[in-house]
């Protein structure tokens, strides 16, 4: 209906000439005409054997995916159907539910951080969410004891532990943030959730030093077996995995190295490789490919590292590798063709060696631990100068998470009878 239309209709209406009762009255009368030709194609009206009439309304629950309803008359009975869609719709409808308000906020989220931020948080909507009963409510019908109620029937069902219970909570209190900051609600019931038992909570398994750290002599023989898997191969991904024991970066950090960035005793860490997603036409988030961020995980993250003797070792190796296979590329490690290396050639070496040399499965981030155990054992460096070799924005994140053992108990003993006197 145009503006000249719409002007005619609001003259009509404003002269009497057409009764307003009277058009809503007719519009409803086939909005009912309308949802009962569409309900009788899904099932027909009845009048059973007891003189009421009967039909079947779609219910996931129900038998064959449809519930029985009654009623003594007719028109009793259309009411109830009509009534019923009419509900439904209003709920699909209605902007105030978490189920509706996700697909806006999960798009806000990976342009207020990261498209990989976006695509974790997608998997904790998938696996806890989604399909629950809270997402359908009105966001302000929702108070503390509904929220904290389905949050202990989630940690049943999904037995968590205390940290996967945080990071399904975060993703409810984030959403409820949004629905504060759209003015929808005043008060994020979430986040007033307190006082749930640890008792509740299935227990984690903490890892052991041995399996999150290089210890005794392993770091040795690691660096011993890769080397020889480099002279091979000729896969410079197994220097990365050596030159990283005296780095300690992150595997974004690792694949990220121009050859720019080193000088003659130093090395400057100032971008990361990260992944890249496009888009479907439901809104879900799927892998695309690598690109690279010209900022680090964090402002910390830009820092000048001490290249060490062994580390210049394999930087000089890795140059000559490179000069050696014509490969002119602006990145320090590449493959044959003078592509980047990503972040899965250097984990799939690793995981090859640590199996040759029959150590626990240890990532990227274990060598980065040793790295910065060693360094805090030394008792050479300040607590300033670890932290910021690491990274880090404050050092009790660094000794709190990275501070390991690097020798195992049994290389201990002496320590411990000396310690105990």
């Amino acid at each position: 209906m145009n503006t000249q239309d719409l002007q005619a209709l609001s003259e009509a209406i404003d002269s009497g000439i057409i009764n307003m009762t009277d058009v809503l009255d007719k519009v409803e009368d086939m909005t009912k005409k309308r949802i009962l030709e569409q309900h009788e194609k899904f099932c027909s009206i009845w009048q059973a054997s007891d003189g009421r009439f009967k039909t079947k309304l779609p219910d996931n629950n129900g038998c064959n995916g449809k519930k029985l309803i009654a009623k003594t008359s007719r028109e009793n009975l259309e009411k109830c159907i009509v009534n019923w869609y009419k509900e439904i719709q209003k709920r699909q409808e209605n902007p105030r539910t978490m189920k509706a308000l996700y697909p806006a906020w999960i798009n806000y989220k990976a342009e207020e951080t990261t498209p990989a931020n976006a695509t974790k948080l997608q998997w904790v909507w998938d696996t806890y969410y989604r399909d629950s009963e809270i997402v359908k409510m009105d966001i302000a019908d929702i108070d503390v004891v509904i929220m904290k109620e389905w949050f202990l029937k989630t940690v049943r069902k999904h037995q968590l532990t205390s940290k996967k219970y945080k990071e399904m909570k975060s993703l409810a209190n984030m959403l409820l943030d949004y629905a504060i900051e759209k003015r929808l609600i005043g008060v994020n019931v979430a986040r007033n959730v307190h006082g749930i038992s640890y008792r509740k909570f299935t227990e984690s398994h903490k890892k052991d030093e041995t399996e999150q750290v290089y210890v005794d002599d392993e770091r040795e023989r690691l660096l011993m077996q890769a080397e020889k898997q480099y002279e091979k191969t000729g896969n410079v991904a197994y220097l990365a995995v050596c030159m990283n024991f005296f780095l300690a970066l992150r595997v974004g950090e690792i694949v990220a190295l121009k050859t720019t960035d080193f000088s003659a005793d130093s090395v400057q860490i100032t971008r990361q490789e990260v992944k890249e997603y496009y888009m479907d036409a439901d809104g879900r988030r799927h892998r695309l490919g690598y690109g690279i961020s010209p900022y680090p995980k964090s402002p910390a993250g830009n820092r000048t590292l001490y290249l060490s003797k062994r580390a210049r070792k394999y930087y000089h190796m890795i140059l000559n590798h490179n000069r050696c296979n014509g490969l002119e590329g602006e990145y320090l490690f590449m493959d044959g063709n003078g592509e980047r290396l990503h972040d899965y050639a250097i984990n799939n070496v690793l995981r090859r060696v640590n199996r040759q040399i029959g150590t626990p499965q240890k990532g990227n981030h274990s060598i980065r631990k040793t790295c910065i155990s060693n360094m805090i054992a030394s008792k050479q460096l300040t607590n300033e100068e670890i932290r910021k070799f690491a990274g880090h924005e404050d050092f009790a994140t660094t000794e709190r998470y990275y501070e390991f053992a690097t020798k195992s108990l049994e290389e201990r003993t002496d320590a411990f009878e000396a310690a105990l006197g």
